[in-house]
C-alpha cells in the first residue's frame, strides 16, 4: 500500500510539473507590443531627416541619422558603398511613407514605403534605437512582398 502511495504522488508530481511546463512555454510568447504615439513621431521625424539627405544626395547627413552602434561598426565609406551599391533607389528618392511602427524588445521597427523618381516602389522596415532622447537608425531593408526581409 506505501508502495502504491509513493508511486501514485510521483505521477501526479510529473502530471503537475508537465503542466506547469506547458503553461510557462505560453506565457514565453509576449503578444507585440505597439509604438506610443510619441515613440511613432519622433520615430518618422528621425526617418523622414534621413531620407530627406538622401533625396538631396547628402550622404554625409543621411549618415548622422546612423545609431551610435552602427556608427562603431560601420565607416561613412563602407556606409557610402552600401547605400550606392545596393540602394541607389534613395538617391533616386520620389517620395515615401511612414506606415507603422511596433515594438521589439529594445528597438523600434517602422514599416515605410518608398518610391523612387521612375515609380518603382520598395517596401523597407527601418530598425531604429534609442539611447536617452537620441534615436538612432541600426538598419533599414527592403522587404519582399510577404514581409519578409531582402538583403541585397
Amino acid at each position: 500500500m506505501k508502495r502504491w502511495i509513493t508511486v501514485s504522488v510521483a505521477i501526479l508530481l510529473l502530471i503537475s510539473g508537465c503542466s506547469a511546463a506547458s503553461q510557462s512555454q505560453v506565457q514565453t510568447t509576449p503578444a507585440e507590443p505597439t509604438c506610443t504615439s510619441t515613440q511613432t513621431r519622433e520615430g518618422r521625424a528621425w526617418i523622414e531627416g534621413q531620407l530627406k539627405a538622401f533625396g538631396d544626395s547628402d550622404l554625409e547627413s543621411a549618415y548622422t541619422f546612423a545609431s551610435q552602434s552602427f556608427q562603431a561598426r560601420s565607416s561613412f565609406e563602407q556606409f557610402s558603398l552600401i547605400i550606392v551599391s545596393n540602394y541607389g533607389f534613395l538617391l533616386e528618392l520620389g517620395s515615401y511613407e511612414v506606415v507603422s511602427c511596433s515594438k521589439r524588445g529594445e528597438f523600434f521597427l517602422f514599416a515605410v514605403e518608398v518610391i523612387d523618381k521612375q515609380g518603382e516602389k520598395y517596401p523597407m522596415e527601418y530598425m531604429l534605437s534609442r539611447q536617452g532622447a537620441t534615436w538612432g537608425v541600426d538598419a533599414a531593408l527592403v522587404t519582399m512582398s510577404d514581409g519578409q526581409p531582402s538583403y541585397l
